[in-house]
């Protein structure tokens, strides 16, 4: 059975689910049958243990790699199943997702993660208040279960922020309205990145664990399925949503530049010839008329003033104004 805790502190979690209600257990066990066994994956005694439970080579790479990809595969009598979970560390991007690595081995679950999961915590809450699952199969569909419900919140508060945005005044700061529609988009595109593959995962999951999982436990496994399948719409609603409001914002901001460069050519039209006016009339060379005249300054100014208004009245005319 299990050695003491102190020689394996990498094990987070321990039970034992061929005892009912299910009971907590300390240390690592050397028989994972009817076992949960939730692990720390980067403490350095936790790949000893793999090798000593005779897991190979490569699936112990599999477990342990730095950047994983959520996916589902079926190895020997059991499978590797790697899930994302939606970061809730204090200060972290909750779309930055975390990765939950799952072997079913030998009639047994274990779960190795890098952070803490609000998920797991959940499960292993309700495990204490003998509310939880009652076998191992049972307990693979509540994790499952209690990741989505996760991802779940977090797109309904994307879906609020995105209605906040989307009734901003965004004529006071337009450059800052796009930048934060930006960000927005940049973050479901992230979820996006993960949750794609994972309905994939699921979905080969749900199609290929009949040898490994109750009736019961399959019809609960396949609900979550089409709850990650309508994450993933939702998502790529949200994504197109975001596209429609960007893609409005920056015509209203080429419209308003697009008037204001109109503005400037116009009043440069109107400006050009009363310059070339003003140019010819201050060349400091002999022979201007006016020169001796008192009054010749007030004509020159009443001549480009009917000369402006001239213009006006022609542009007007050819409806440039």
């Amino acid at each position: 059975m299990a050695n003491n805790t102190s020689d394996h502190s990498f094990v987070i979690d321990h039970w034992r689910f061929d005892l009912q209600p299910p009971e907590s257990q300390t240390g690592a066990p050397d028989d994972v049958d009817q076992r949960w066994v939730h692990c720390q994956r980067d403490d350095p005694g936790l790949p000893g243990w793999l090798a000593d439970l005779e897991i190979n080579r490569g699936l112990r790479q599999a477990l342990l790699a730095e950047d994983t990809r959520p996916r589902f595969e079926p190895v020997g009598d059991g499978f590797l199943l790697i899930l994302r979970g939606v970061n809730l560390t204090p200060g972290a991007e909750p779309d930055d997702m975390l990765s939950l690595r799952m072997l079913w081995y030998k009639d047994g679950l274990i779960t190795l993660r890098k952070r803490s999961f609000k998920a797991i915590a959940s499960v292993r809450e309700r495990l204490e208040q003998k509310q939880g699952p009652a076998s191992v199969s049972a307990l693979l569909v509540t994790i499952i279960e209690a990741l989505n419900d996760r991802i779940g919140e977090l797109l309904e508060a994307s879906e609020r922020e995105l209605e906040t945005l989307e009734s901003r005044d965004s004529s006071v700061n337009p450059q800052q309205y796009l930048s934060d529609l930006t960000h927005f988009h940049k973050r479901l595109l992230r979820l996006n990145r993960f949750i794609r593959p994972q309905m994939g995962a699921l979905d080969r999951l749900a199609s290929e664990a009949g040898e490994w999982l109750s009736d019961r436990d399959l019809l609960l496994l396949a609900n979550q399925r089409d709850v990650t399948l309508r994450m993933l719409e939702t998502i790529e609603m949200l994504l197109q949503q975001i596209q429609l409001v960007r893609d409005e914002q920056q015509q209203i901001v080429a419209e308003r530049m697009s008037r204001n460069a109109y503005w400037l050519s116009v009043i440069a039209g109107i400006f050009l010839p009363l310059g070339f006016l003003t140019g010819l009339f201050g060349i400091n060379v002999g022979g201007m008329p006016g020169v001796d005249d008192g009054m010749a300054f007030w004509y020159t100014c009443i001549g480009l003033g009917v000369v402006a208004v001239i213009e006006f009245l022609i542009l007007r005319r050819l409806r440039f104004l």
